[in-house]
């Protein structure tokens, strides 16, 4: 049996805020963490959109996919509970993977 070995990832998730504010600062926590990039493993790229956010990581296997999404995740958590801390309100929000 043949092995077929994976080269390369592409992961896509969108997040859809509630509004414009709670998008634009977990955007701002997230780019912070894009731009490091601690080996040539996994790249991350992030877009604005008026209420939503597009997280791409592209990895070149499946072990730095899922820590950088793990990285993500975490992020976006983490952002979103100190959001909700200091605004006191709850954030909800939708994600799609595409």
């Amino acid at each position: 049996m043949k092995k077929e070995i994976i080269s390369k990832i592409e992961m896509t998730i969108e997040l859809s805020f509630d509004d414009q504010k709670t998008t634009n600062l977990v955007f701002d926590a997230l780019l912070l963490e894009s731009d490091y990039n601690p080996n040539e493993r996994a790249q991350a790229n992030l877009e604005y959109k008026e209420k939503s956010i597009l997280l791409t990581i592209n990895a070149t296997d499946t072990a730095s996919a899922r820590a950088a999404i793990n990285s993500f995740l975490k992020w976006i958590n983490l952002s979103i509970e100190l959001i909700s801390l200091t605004e006191g309100k709850d954030i909800t929000f939708d994600t799609k993977v595409m």
